[in-house]
């Protein structure tokens, strides 16, 4: 049993947190380009299968809600080995689902699993790293976060061509396994002093509450919350749309969602420069004002070619990021003192707006590209009138950067 780190992290713990918070997209995004074809063999419609997105977003957002708080009482490591003990046997469960409904019960498992990754991995490295080293270790995370839903689809796409869609699930259950057993061997607990925390639990659901009650907070989490959303309505409505729709293979799949990345990427690095110039209210407003009308422009266009709907989509995608990392800036700027609480809440409705959004799409499902594009536009109409409802209230405390 390893104990904790006596002086500076090693090397590898960069890495393996990187892997661990890669969990949640490689877990989301690798089965995308065979939700088609498992929908033919579990005799299920688009609709049906789109559930079993909805229900991963669930999942996902109630055991991260769960992790945080149970962390700071039991401790870290305990609860990333049990939730990826979990993660793995879901996975391989799913290998073996003989309806649509079985697998949404099994996907809603293997996301509170994964969730305990993506917790831990954050919580850990505020455990073992210095404050001023954090932000260039959070960032290296997020890139690895960021490949992930770019390499995912590519390597489900290839794994169609060679094997069943089975694979796939296959394929997660042995990298929860080996990511399991390296936690298990070389990290330590990192959470010090543990009987101290015992009654963190009840601060954080406290804290929790007092955050819902603040209008200023929600809404700097609604921006953040919807904009995801929207990029959850087209993960949900994309595999359809490009491989039913408009006949795209599966193994191109990839391919497209990768331009959205690709996207990403480029408004990251801008957003950055634009930072200098503008305050964070200010540059909110631009960005989510420019993602309501490219969800618009996606709804007026959304029966067009191919090429128009996929350079709309990318202009709709590179923004999320972008949005999210500068209103979870906002949101710790205005509200520092309860931060972990904060972040936790933000990530959690995340990924509840996420689950909505999809089962938004499947519920208008028309076999056509409108209840995507209709469920996008309206999440980044709801983004951002979250934003003018916070920035309404913050232009008095307005952090120029």
């Amino acid at each position: 049993m390893p104990s904790a780190f006596a002086e500076r992290p090693p090397r590898w713990l960069i890495p393996l947190l990187g892997s661990l918070v890669a969990f949640g997209p490689l877990s989301i995004d690798m089965y995308l380009p065979a939700l088609p074809a498992m929908g033919l063999e579990l005799q299920a419609t688009q609709g049906q299968m789109q559930h079993t997105l909805g229900a991963f977003f669930a999942g996902f957002c109630i055991g991260m809600l769960l992790y945080g708080p149970l962390s700071d009482w039991l401790g870290r490591k305990k609860l990333l080995l049990s939730g990826m003990l979990l993660f793995v046997i879901a996975s391989v469960l799913c290998t073996q689902v003989t309806n649509v409904e079985q697998l949404v019960v099994l996907r809603a498992l293997q996301a509170f699993g994964s969730g305990a990754a993506v917790v831990m991995a954050r919580a850990i490295a505020r455990d073992v790293y210095r404050t001023e080293d954090l932000p260039r270790v959070l960032s290296l995370m997020t890139l690895v976060t960021m490949a992930a839903p770019l390499l995912a689809p590519l390597l489900g796409g290839a794994l169609l061509v060679v094997f069943d869609w089975q694979a796939i699930f296959m394929l997660l259950a042995v990298v929860g396994c080996i990511s399991g057993l390296i936690v298990l061997w070389i990290l330590p607990e990192t959470l010090k002093k543990q009987s101290e925390n015992s009654g963190n639990i009840l601060k954080a659901f406290r804290n929790y509450g007092v955050l819902v009650k603040d209008k200023e907070a929600m809404g700097i989490i609604a921006t953040l919350a919807f904009s995801f959303a929207g990029m959850f309505a087209f993960i949900s409505g994309s595999p359809f749309v490009y491989i039913s729709y408009f006949q795209v293979p599966a193994q191109y799949y990839g391919l497209l969602f990768g331009c959205n990345i690709i996207g990403m990427i480029a408004v990251l690095l801008l957003n950055v420069r634009m930072l200098k110039v503008y305050s964070l209210p200010r540059l909110l407003m631009i960005q989510s004002s420019a993602q309501v009308l490219f969800g618009l422009l996606l709804l007026f266009f959304h029966q067009q070619s191919l090429s128009v709907l996929v350079i709309l989509v990318v202009l709709f995608m590179s923004l999320v990021n972008a949005i999210g990392t500068n209103s979870l800036s906002l949101l710790l700027q205005q509200r520092g003192q309860h931060a972990g609480s904060a972040s936790a809440l933000a990530i959690s409705l995340q990924f509840g707006a996420g689950a909505l959004a999809s089962l938004a799409v499947s519920w208008l499902q028309d076999d056509t590209p409108f209840a995507m594009t209709l469920v996008m536009a309206v999440c980044a109409a709801l983004g951002w009138i979250g934003q003018r409802m916070s920035v309404s209230r913050l232009r008095s405390k307005v952090h120029q950067i």
